[in-house]
């Protein structure tokens, strides 16, 4: 019987205990129509609660919903729980313990969530401690649109492990967002990236406005910001969506790929940012439907922007897409739950790994960005930027691993002439398309007909062209190539360039200029061979030939071209330099007319320098016109000497082509001229043949200044160039000076002599005197003499001498009554 009575104790126990978990988890809902019930109506049985399941628990858009749940008394023992909810955004929540009709505990949190502790911000909950009485927990709800309620009781222990992991993933998405947002800032001031700027600009709004529907706001920002934060939360979508086009604008570059979405790009940009401003000045929230339609124009827009980019942007755009995607569902069912469409699901509390998910691919599109552009730069550290093709630096490259393997190979330096023409008349652009088009057809040769019936085993499969210069490009042959092969790929280039390309109807035909260079034979590091290529290409070739093999014998040429080069620099301010004076004879009279003064260099290292050496290089170099002035001032102050013994004495000097027309020039005669108190009737500047030619209109106003002057002009060089009777009449020079190359061997050469006669004949009756240089022999002397030459010069009279030599030689020579006298010994 004992046992029986224990049993049904036992049984009895069971489902008190049963009914007491029921009573846990069952629930009763009132709607509060009038929305103005308070707790003590509720407590005072006013309201009708219907009990309903957990799961299903609904609150109504806009209207106060009650919930009541129902704890059991404990009276054997006491604990402390939590009553936790779910309270979502801009929702004002209300949470009651009552027992025996007193309410014993009030928790109430506004919409904004500003509420101390601050737990409570992110975490609503209510605590209570279970007695030996039956406790009832109501729970006051009215939010703008309809959403489910989800709420559970927990343990002291389990509230505290549930409370500190949401703060830690609240602080995780925070910190992350925050920390990319300014990274991402800092980055686009130092790097001038306008479009990193939106980003960040985008991504610190986010945050904000995560941290304020969550409530986390207000672990980091004082109340007061924080409420104003999240009281415009509004605001910061649409500054958000204004950021994000501008973002997507300056990152796809759309004023380039894609103009037409320029100004809907702007004016609906500014239209966001307007609409913020203006609820920040009103202060009140901007509506539901404006935020919906707001996001769904900003999709629209920058689906239209993905749509007109190029191949080169598809992979961004796509993962562009891909980042947005979690952002845009969040935004939709955001808008769907305001606007009634569905209530409150469980996609919202995944917010924080859609968060995280966007902000992710988001730094993948700017990696992928930054990719990119490394790519393109580590691309174009080897190539060309206009043409694409590779550059010297992988000329180099590919180069010096043929070096150090070993293999023979030649390099091909190739440029084409008409170039410069394309560019000057059609534009850079074109020229490199222009290129493009001829590199297709060569490279197409070159893979082809190239290793087809040119093959070694040596030979690449692809043969690169690569672009050296502006205008120079090569092509290395790999293999031992003899003459006749390296000929045949010659004619492959000639026949491409010679071919030409098509413009407006035109054929453009162009050649080629080619040098070629042979490692080992050549040399044997890649900027050798180089450097001996282009000195192969810049030797000019003969009229038969299509390339210019390295020459040894160009090279030493070159060579010394450079160190004269250099050298002229200081070569005045060294005082290298030295006027000569060769005398000049009367050759009717006998007696010293005057002397010519010719430049001499004695450099200390490269020795006697000669003129027809140095000048072109002092010409082409732009040092002339120094070179000029010093020969004249150092030239009039001997004639100063000379005339103050000899007062009829005539001094010729040389003067370049380059500064015949420099007025400096005219200057620099009139000053000396005054200032020495000179005779300009006894100056005569020479000028060579080759330099009138074709210049007759501008060259006569030139000589009729120096007339004006006093100053004698004179033909130097007479026959070696095409003078015509009609321009020396027209210009009427007071001298011509016979080459010597038809004086030097005028007794053996009968064509010389009658070229020196005509010349004498037809100078006398324009009215100008005729001087003979490169006298050699008294026979010369005198068959000049017989045809009527009025000066001579030359090694029979006398060699160039320095001004001390000339001024003993001039005094010894006018002593004779002829200076023949002084010369026939």
């Amino acid at each position: 019987m004992w046992g029986c009575d224990k049993a049904l104790k036992m049984l009895c126990a069971l489902l008190i205990m049963t009914g007491m978990c029921a009573n846990v988890m069952a629930a009763q809902v009132f709607n509060d129509l009038s929305n103005e019930m308070t707790i003590n109506e509720i407590i005072n049985g006013h309201g009708q609660f219907e009990i309903i399941e957990q799961d299903k628990v609904v609150a109504a858009k806009a209207i106060s919903t009650w919930l009541r749940v129902d704890i059991p008394a404990a009276p054997n023992s006491t604990r402390e729980e939590y009553f936790t909810i779910y309270k979502p955004v801009e929702t004002a929540l209300d949470m009651y313990v009552v027992e025996l009709g007193q309410v014993i505990v009030a928790v109430n949190l506004p919409i904004d969530n500003a509420v101390l502790p601050r737990l409570q911000s992110i975490y609503p909950h209510i605590k209570y401690t279970t007695s030996e009485f039956p406790q009832q927990i109501y729970i006051r709800f009215q939010a703008p649109f309809n959403a489910r309620i989800d709420y559970q009781v927990q343990s002291a222990h389990d509230f505290s492990e549930h409370s500190q992991t949401r703060l830690f993933w609240y602080g995780l998405e925070l910190g992350l967002l925050y920390f990319v947002a300014l990274f991402i800032a800092s980055v686009a001031v130092f790097s001038s990236r306008h479009y990193l700027l939106y980003l960040g600009g985008y991504l610190l709004l986010l945050a904000l406005q995560c941290s304020a529907n969550n409530g986390s706001i207000y672990y980091y920002l004082p109340q007061k910001v924080a409420q104003w934060f999240t009281h415009h939360c509004s605001m910061l979508v649409v500054m958000g969506l204004a950021a994000c086009l501008l973002f997507h604008f300056t990152f796809f570059k759309i004023n380039k790929n894609a103009k037409q979405l320029t100004y809907p790009t702007f004016i609906l940009a500014a239209l966001l940012i307007f609409m913020g401003l203006l609820s920040i000045g009103i202060g009140s929230p901007i509506a539901v439907q404006v935020q919906a339609l707001s996001v769904l124009t900003t999709v629209g827009l920058g689906i239209a922007m993905c749509t007109q980019l190029g191949r080169e942007h598809v992979t961004e755009a796509r993962v562009l897409l891909l980042a947005w995607l979690p952002m845009f569902v969040l935004a939709f069912t955001w808008v769907s739950m305001q606007l009634g469409v569905f209530v409150n699901s469980a996609l919202v509390n995944l917010s924080q790994v859609a968060v995280i998910s966007h902000v992710s691919l988001l730094g993948l599109v700017i990696y992928l960005r930054d990719k990119q552009q490394r790519d393109a730069f580590v691309f174009y550290t080897n190539h060309d930027k206009d043409t694409g093709l590779p550059n010297r630096l992988a000329l180099n490259q590919k180069l010096s691993k043929l070096a150090s393997n070993h293999q023979h190979h030649t390099l091909l330096l190739f440029k084409p002439l008409v170039l410069n023409s394309i560019r000057l008349n059609y534009g850079m652009d074109y020229a490199d398309r222009h290129l493009n088009s001829l590199f297709e057809k060569l490279n197409l040769q070159l893979d082809t007909y190239g290793n087809s019936t040119i093959s070694t085993k040596h030979s690449d499969k692809h043969t690169d062209i690569y672009r050296l210069d502006e205008s120079v490009f090569a092509v290395i042959l790999v293999g031992k190539l003899s003459l006749s092969q390296v000929e045949q790929y010659v004619c492959l280039l000639s026949s491409v360039f010679e071919e030409g390309v098509e413009l407006k109807g035109h054929q453009l035909v162009d050649k080629i200029e080619i040098g070629v260079a042979h490692s080992p034979v050549h040399a044997k590091s890649a900027e050798k061979l180089i450097q001996r290529a282009m000195l192969a290409l810049a030797t000019k070739c003969s009229s038969s030939e299509r390339w210019q093999l390295f020459d040894v014998a160009n090279s030493i040429v070159s060579e010394r071209r450079l160190k004269v080069t250099s050298a002229l620099k200081t070569a005045l301010d060294k005082g290298e330099f030295a006027l000569y004076m060769q005398p000049q004879v009367n050759l009717s009279t006998g007696k010293v007319q005057g002397a010519e003064g010719l430049l001499r260099w004695e450099h200390p290292e490269l020795g006697q320098v000669p003129p027809d050496e140095f000048i072109p290089i002092a010409e082409s170099s732009g040092m002339i016109y120094s070179v000029t002035e010093w020969v004249i001032e150092q030239g009039f102050h001997y004639q100063k000497q000379i005339v103050e013994l000899y007062p009829n004495h005539v001094l010729s000097l040389n003067i370049s082509g380059k500064d015949l027309a420099k007025r400096e020039l005219t200057v620099q005669l009139i000053t000396l001229i005054n200032e020495l108190d000179l005779n300009p009737r006894q100056i005569i500047l020479e000028i060579t043949e080759s330099v009138t030619i074709g210049k007759e209109a501008n060259l006569k106003g030139i000589v009729d200044d120096y007339r004006r002057i006093g100053i004698k002009v004179a033909i130097d060089d007479f026959g070696t160039g095409y003078s015509s009777l009609a321009y020396l009449s027209q210009l009427g020079f007071d001298e011509l000076k016979i080459d010597k190359q038809f004086v030097m061997d005028i007794e053996s050469s009968r064509s010389n002599q009658t070229i020196c006669k005509a010349t004498c004949d037809m100078a006398h009756s324009l009215g100008s005197k005729v001087v003979a240089e490169g006298i050699e022999s008294l026979a010369s002397y005198t068959r000049l003499q017989g045809f009527g030459c009025d000066f001579g010069q030359g090694y029979f009279i006398s060699r160039p001498l320095p001004f001390d030599e000339y001024l003993v030689w001039l005094n010894k020579a006018n002593r004779a009554d002829d200076v023949k006298q002084h010369l026939v010994r």
